[in-house]
């Protein structure tokens, strides 16, 4: 389409720099006047680029520099998009033919737990997380001396989407949070405070601060809720039989060595899996 110097602009070059513009700017590009402005624009890139390497800017240390680091993020950019494209591809694979569900499952879990449907109980609850046994009994004697629930979330929890709140979960219902954590919960009394319950994510000291009685569920409005929840579990026991075949080894001392926090996951006590 034009040449500039030794450089050459393509038919190719055109339209895929055209493609990544803005909508209104392509439609202005249909007409005689915006295809000449918009490959004028192209034309005076060339002419930067030509002078650019004719002044030997290529041959710049900070030039090579920002080269290498723009390739070093390709090349890890890249790994992960491999990485990533297999992982879903067989998660898709196994959703298929290792986690299927039939409607038959689906119904055999509501009849079994027809109570949570039919008479659904809504929680709201506080917790403190803590990393050692020994420390979640700290807080419970704290507690007994009468140190504010509240504060000493705030103060020591290590859950800062929560502790933030004074420890302030969203209101949940059976189902939704870690068994460990429901089992200890739902027996409690308004304003009562559970002893340490531990669960994968660390040792929880947990306070009960109200429920309610939900509407009833039928079936076909709990049915796609019934199904995540069976096809996570399905995928959690794939993983821990997979895991036990393929062997996993932990390094503590390093895992422990690492300064950087990781974010604060939305719902730390959720039953959500890597699928």
């Amino acid at each position: 389409m034009a040449k500039v110097g030794d450089a050459v602009i393509t038919m190719t070059d055109f339209k895929t720099r055209l493609h990544d513009t803005p909508a209104a700017y392509q439609q202005y590009a249909t007409t005689p006047e915006g295809r000449r402005q918009f490959l004028n624009l192209l034309v005076r890139e060339k002419i930067l680029l030509v002078e650019s390497r004719k002044a030997g800017l290529q041959h710049d240390e900070s030039y090579r520099k920002a080269v290498d680091q723009f390739k070093k993020k390709w090349e890890r950019d890249l790994k992960d998009y491999k990485e990533s494209l297999l992982i879903e591809m067989y998660l898709s694979r196994l959703r298929a033919k290792e986690i299927t569900l039939t409607e038959a499952d689906v119904r055999r879990y509501y009849d079994d737990h027809a109570a949570d449907f039919i008479h659904p109980v809504e929680i709201q609850a506080s917790h403190i997380l803590v990393r050692t046994p020994e420390e979640a009994k700290m807080v419970l004697a704290r507690l007994k001396n009468g140190e504010s629930f509240e504060a000493l979330a705030r103060a020591v929890s290590m859950d800062p989407s929560t502790a933030a709140q004074g420890g302030k979960l969203a209101p949940f219902t059976r189902g939704n949070l870690m068994p460990e954590f429901e089992n200890a919960v739902f027996p409690l009394k308004n304003g009562q405070v559970s002893g340490v319950v531990k669960t994968p994510f660390g040792y929880h000291i947990i306070k009960k601060t109200g429920q309610k009685i939900l509407p009833s569920r039928s079936f076909e409005d709990a049915k796609e809720e019934i199904e995540k929840r069976l096809q996570r579990e399905k995928f959690d026991q794939w993983v821990a039989k997979t895991q036990s075949s393929i062997g996993v080894s932990i390094d503590e001392k390093a895992l422990a060595s690492v300064s950087v926090a990781p974010p604060a996951p939305t719902e730390p006590l959720s039953k959500g899996s890597a699928q």
